[in-house]
């Protein structure tokens, strides 16, 4: 017989061996050898982030030898200070560790390097390294770590650090603490801004803590942390604690022997302000980190592994017959569940990858980013609009500024939801200009109140609409009512700058003059709707924003009259008044990665008198109303627009994607896709290192949902148009739909399908052009009907 105490601590190792052990080599991320170079150590720390929506580590090596840009981000934490505009905030660090023997660190850059390599667990969200190094004296240290934040409470992190003397023994020190020394990257190099000031430190032998809080809003940041020694069990050592400034370091010093294993853990609880109040913030902390401590990280490492496996059962994507795609899918949609907000909030253009464009919300988040959100976990996506909700306040002030009415989504949002885009940036060719696209990139508000109606058209969240977003599609359609202006017998929008950011100041562009005609109707829509159906809540709504029936017959006719420019000879929309005067070019030389040239004489100085684009704009209009054009206008706008696109943006090869798969042109289409797919992870801007392209992540999901899977929602039915590459055996995904759970596989004759429901219902489901009616809990076949295009 085992005794119990035996038996438990058998079971416990099994746990921590479960989680530690690596997952099939499908689901690793692995970066070997060492480079000592900025780029390439930043590159890697943004590839091996860790997170769990409410708080992301970049992928640092734990001794941050230099040129790293380490960090830690909490969504929703900005901060100004003396920086231009508020920007997120690098949080203080607790994942440092050093290796001390002889006076000598060990660090990548002041010892040999003899291995190297961190394998990023996807499946697990566990980064592991294991580095063996030799010192100027010559002894031979191996250090093995894994880190982790849990899925599961999203305030614990975890850390293991082995150490192993290879060729020696004698005294090692080994330090880990709280480290509040941190600042955010400036404009300029070696530039750093400060938002932290340290509140309180507190040092114990079983326990550190440390408290900051932002200059300008005032945020705390705590952490609490214990360090200890776990193996050897009997190993004698000694601890000190260290206090440099505002660091906090624990120093554990041993006798190491030659070959033997030492090992340590961290236990971490992070917390702000927006959890307890400031005079219970070290309470409150200390005491979960003790509750931790004290239960001890077996039973959070079993539901950490539970929440990753229920939430990979939801989301992750099978494709048969192509590894390299299969891996970079993988990769994608890993980044899109570590950054899943669990509180009201948006999600920047870098996720929470670093300050890449300032931890700022753009359009990305709606239109690439949110769709996965609405398919597979409603609840963030509900989160995410709600951000958009409660900065409605900052939209309004927008508007103002402007001296317009209603509400005006800023172009970069943070904190408030007033615009906090930055007055100038440099451009490629270091000459300092100004931004515009704060005041004129207006498509913005459209693109909002899209994901709204993105969002209740596949939930079917009723609340969702009546508590807020009725409220937020009429604000932003009295914002368009204002900005339009009135010419003859039509009405245009001046002044804005479309997708294309190529091109400032421009008149009647044709994505936003689409977006806001559909926006427009929509409101004329939902105004009757309310009507019908929720009169008394109507009535409320119109006392508290003003609204009047005259007001929605005004948005009706800009609906009608707002200018769009259409040639039905060549069937192409123009993208902008004057368009199609400018110069012209096309794009016909590739580099060495495939990414265009710019024709001989043009650069970024001279391009808005071209034809040239930065990325997809009158494509994009079509890609999200698909129902609105004919293949005819979808095929004619495809081969004009893609010869002049420059692809300057991480936003464009997805759509690239979509609508070549869309016209028939699927070689390009897969092309677009793999150059999506592989944005960061083969660093194809060479700028991965300041962050992950969040919408290009989004849009690796949506191309192969929408793009190859060919599903959309169509009224009260799912349609399937689905083409699969050759080399793809099968494709299967699972989507939600109305609190329904949709399993699908597609091959390249059939498609293999099950709707998963707690009621017996019989559905529509149109698969090319034939329309099935199909059974609730029962798992169906269908075949293609019709010779695909």
């Amino acid at each position: 017989m085992v005794s119990g105490s035996l038996q438990e601590a058998t079971d416990d190792r099994l746990v921590v061996k479960a989680l530690l052990d690596l997952s099939a080599e499908e689901w690793l991320l692995r970066r070997k050898g060492f480079r000592n170079s900025e780029k390439s150590v930043q590159v890697n720390e943004t590839l091996l982030t860790i997170g769990n929506g409410y708080l992301n580590i970049r992928g640092s090596l734990e001794e941050l030898p230099p040129g790293n840009a380490g960090g830690m981000y909490v969504g929703g934490i900005y901060d100004k200070s003396e920086a231009d505009v508020e920007e997120l905030v690098k949080c203080p660090m607790w994942t440092d560790v050093s290796v001390w023997s002889d006076g000598c660190k060990f660090c990548m850059t002041t010892c040999k390097v003899l291995s190297h390599e961190q394998i990023l667990d996807m499946k697990k969200g566990v980064l592991h390294r294991s580095t063996t190094l030799v010192n100027p004296a010559g002894q031979i240290v191996r250090l093995e770590t894994a880190r982790l934040v849990f899925m599961h409470d999203v305030h614990l992190g975890y850390m293991m650090v082995t150490v192993t003397p290879i060729n020696f023994s004698g005294p090692i020190r080994v330090l880990s603490g709280l480290n509040g020394e941190v600042c955010n990257r400036g404009f300029f190099p070696r530039e750093k801004l400060k938002h932290l000031q340290l509140e309180r430190i507190e040092r114990g032998r079983a326990l550190m803590y440390i408290e900051m809080k932002t200059r300008e809003r005032g945020i705390r940041i705590a952490e609490a942390a214990s360090w200890k020694l776990v193996s050897p069990f009997m190993q004698s050592f000694a601890w000190e604690p260290r206090i440099y400034g505002e660091k906090f370091t624990s120093e554990i010093s041993l006798e190491a022997r030659q070959g033997e294993s030492y090992v340590f853990e961290k236990l971490v609880v992070v917390a702000t302000s927006r959890e307890f109040v400031a005079e219970e913030m070290f309470k409150g902390t200390i005491c979960k980190l003790k509750s931790f401590v004290r239960t001890g990280v077996v039973p959070e490492i079993t539901a950490h592994l539970k929440a990753w496996n229920e939430k990979w059962k939801q989301a992750d994507i099978v494709l048969i017959g192509d590894e390299k795609a299969q891996h970079a899918v993988r990769f994608n949609v890993y980044q899109l569940l570590i950054n899943a907000p669990s509180r009201p909030a948006g999600i920047g253009a870098k996720f929470l990858s670093s300050e890449g464009y300032l931890g700022h919300v753009f359009w990305d988040t709606e239109i690439f980013i949110l769709p996965f959100y609405v398919y597979n976990f409603p609840d963030v996506a509900r989160n995410m609009l709600l951000y958009r909700y409660n900065t409605l306040d900052g939209a309004k002030k927008n508007a103002l500024k402007m001296g317009c009415k209603g509400a005006k989504y800023a172009w970069e949002s943070a904190t408030t939801g007033e615009d906090v885009t930055p007055r100038f940036a440099s451009k490629l060719e270091r000459t300092i200009r100004l931004i515009y696209t704060g005041t004129e990139e207006d498509h913005i508000v459209s693109d909002v109140i899209y994901g709204v109606e993105k969002y209740f058209r596949v939930t079917g969240d009723d609340s969702f609409l009546v508590d807020y977003g009725f409220e937020m599609v009429f604000l932003t359609a009295r914002f368009w009512a204002s900005r339009v202006v009135e010419e003859g017998d039509h009405y245009e929008i001046r002044c804005v700058i479309g997708p294309d950011e190529f091109h400032e100041h421009v008149n009647n562009n044709a994505y936003t003059n689409f977006m806001v005609k559909w926006h427009l109707g929509l409101a004329v829509l939902l105004f009757k709707y309310m009507g019908r159906s929720y009169s008394g809540i109507l009535d409320d709504l119109v006392a508290k924003i003003g609204l009047e029936r005259e007001e929605v017959d005004v948005w009706l006719a800009i609906s009608r009259k707002l200018r769009l420019t259409y040639d039905p000879q060549t069937r192409l929309f123009e993208q902008f008044d004057g368009y199609f005067s400018l110069k012209d070019y096309l794009v016909e030389k590739f580099d060495r990665k495939g990414h265009p040239v710019l024709p001989e004489g043009i650069d970024y100085s001279n391009i808005q008198s071209t034809r040239l684009i930065k990325q997809a704009d009158v494509l994009i209009m079509m890609m999200l109303f698909p129902h609105s054009f004919s293949d005819e206008d979808k095929r004619a706008n495809f081969d004009f627009y893609e010869k002049r696109t420059a692809h300057a943006s991480s936003l464009s090869h997805c759509i690239h994607a979509m609508m070549g798969l869309s016209v028939g042109m699927r070689t390009r289409a897969y092309h677009y896709f793999m150059k999506t797919a592989l944005f960061d992870l083969e660093n194809l801007h060479e700028n991965t290192a300041l962050g992950i392209h969040a919408a290009a992540v989004g849009g690796t999901w949506q191309t192969v949902i929408s793009g190859f899977g060919g599903f959309s929602i169509k009224s009260d039915r799912m349609v399937l148009k689905p083409w699969l590459p050759k080399k793809w055996e099968s494709l299967s995904f699972c989507v939600q739909w109305r609190a329904r759970t949709v399993e699908i596989t597609i091959f390249h004759d059939r498609v293999a399908l099950l709707v998963i429901s707690d009621e017996k219902l019989l559905l529509p489901v149109t698969l090319y052009e034939k329309t099935w009616k199909i059974m609730t809990n029962k798992r169906y076949e269908l075949p293609y009907c019709v010779v695909k295009r």
